[in-house]
């Protein structure tokens, strides 16, 4: 690439202003200009000059010195008393000393001997347009990174699409380097930095780092990066654009190694919970310090209640969610709830309710504590019936005698409650279930073979799932009473929102 088509990369958006008395030189020049800038003004005198200055205010101005009305020098004192920030070049056939002098007691940022050669002409305007780039990007750092990152504990780093243009001190320390252009020349791609790991953010085959984050703005990420000191840190990303200022944007960088979390992605662990509170609870503190939104999820008699949340307030030993009014109604019917958000190893499940504020929407809950499985993963619906639903459960053509009732109901199988355990029943044996639903107030009878699956034992009761084995046309009519069992709990659940 030459360096007049960079410099006109650079230069794009800025203004200049040429100031010149010679009518052709002038001419000659801004069509030149306008090659390289986006917008040009000429003035054929200083005092022409001073008045576009005042009106279109251009980032630059070349000027002559020998001018009629007002020279060139006393154009550039004048606008420097109104701003301190415009580059102003100044280019004359009179190379003087005194002329210099004055020219660099007045803020001139350069001096340039007529006739001026092209390839020194683009040299020092690049020079020019590359110190007003780095007052931009960091006038944009200093007056955005406040009102978006706490820039003292995180690390920052300001994009120009993906391109880093300022970093925060916290981020050069961590990679032992001076300044951003360093980091510039050492990290090309910040995202060859984020190391392989599932569920984190990185480069693959498929997709770039920042497309991702630019079409997810402020979703927060995983990342897992190695410090200059090679050691592995874990961090949460989150990117936010920069309003009125397009194309640019800022990276935080939220380091978690210290909650002691990261195993949680790599181990399977063998308990149905992982009890540490303490670190769930402190994750879920840098979702709520970014702004991050969960989803919980919630059953109404089988019937599945999913909405965003917000995190609140982290207390010692609870948290507190902010959550839709029916949201808050299935956890009062629940008395808990299961919370995801990408960001979570697992599905967190909160198991005591503390209290629900249905003014305020929000839930205070204590036990918060990691899950494997949970209910989220179900593959098929599970309702539960009406309390009229009679069952009779036939093992080896014989009556079971003792209490039972359907806990819940599937496509695929159905959940005992019995009062006692019937003798010598076994896995996998086979069984017949008889049901009696009622739709619309009429019987719907079922008559269906299954096969003992599962049995959980209760501290009064038993709990055995059965999977069905249906004959040909059977499965129809459970079909018609699960779709019309669920849309009268959708109609009933609704209906809690004027309870």
């Amino acid at each position: 690439m030459s360096e007049l088509t960079q410099l006109k990369l650079d230069a794009k958006g800025l203004s200049v202003l040429y100031v010149e008395d010679n009518d052709s030189l002038r001419e000659n020049a801004a069509k030149l200009l306008s090659k390289i800038f986006d917008t040009v003004y000429a003035a054929e005198d200083g005092k022409k000059g001073l008045e576009d200055y005042k009106v279109f205010h251009p980032d630059i101005v070349i000027t002559d010195i020998k001018m009629p009305n007002m020279s060139g020098l006393e154009l550039a004192a004048h606008i420097r008393e109104i701003s301190l920030d415009t580059k102003i070049l100044i280019m004359s056939a009179f190379d003087d000393k005194e002329n210099l002098h004055k020219a660099i007691d007045i803020g001139v940022s350069s001096f340039l001997a007529k006739p001026v050669a092209m390839k020194e002409l683009v040299k020092e305007l690049r020079k020019i347009v590359k110190e007003i780039t780095d007052i931009n990007n960091k006038n944009i750092f200093l007056a955005n990174i406040k009102n978006v990152f706490n820039y003292q504990s995180s690390m920052v780093l300001m994009m120009d699409e993906s391109k880093p243009v300022v970093a925060n001190q916290i981020l050069l320390d961590f990679f032992h380097l001076k300044d951003v252009e360093e980091f510039i020349n050492k990290y090309t791609d910040f995202g060859t930095l984020f190391l392989e790991h599932d569920g984190f953010l990185y480069n693959t085959k498929d997709k770039n780092w920042f497309d991702e984050i630019q079409s997810n703005e402020a979703k927060l990420y995983n990342v897992k990066i190695k410090s200059a000191e090679d050691e592995l840190k874990h961090f949460i990303l989150k990117y936010q654009t920069i309003p009125d200022k397009q194309g640019y944007g800022v990276l935080s960088l939220d380091d978690i190694t210290e909650l002691n979390i990261l195993k949680l992605y790599d181990e399977t662990q063998n308990d149905d919970k992982v009890q540490d509170s303490s670190s769930i609870l402190k994750l879920l503190e840098v979702i709520k310090n970014n702004a991050g939104k969960l989803e919980l999820h919630n059953y109404y008699k089988g019937l599945s209640i999913t909405n965003s949340a917000v995190v609140k307030d982290i207390k010692e030993e609870s948290i507190v969610l902010q959550t839709s009014f029916l949201q808050e109604k299935a956890v009062q019917f629940e008395k808990k709830t299961l919370m995801v958000s990408e960001l979570l190893p697992h599905v967190v499940e909160c198991s005591e309710l503390v209290k629900i504020g249905f003014e305020s929407q929000n839930i205070e809950f204590k036990d918060v504590h990691f899950v494997q499985e949970s209910a989220i993963m179900r593959k098929t619906v599970r309702l539960m019936p009406e309390e009229n639903t009679k069952v009779n459960l036939f093992i080896a053509d014989r009556k079971y005698q003792g209490e039972i009732k359907v806990e819940d109901i599937s496509l695929d199988g159905v959940k005992l409650n019995l009062s006692s355990l019937p003798a010598g029943l076994q896995d996998e044996e086979k069984v017949i279930v008889d049901f009696v639903f009622y739709v619309n107030k009429k019987p719907l009878l079922l008559n269906v073979h299954a096969k003992m699956f599962k049995k959980i034992e209760n501290r009064h009761s038993f709990s055995l799932v059965f999977l069905f084995e249906f004959e040909k046309g059977k499965k129809s009519v459970l079909v018609k009473y699960i779709t019309n069992r669920q849309m009268r709990l959708i109609k009933e659940f609704k209906g809690l929102e004027n309870g």
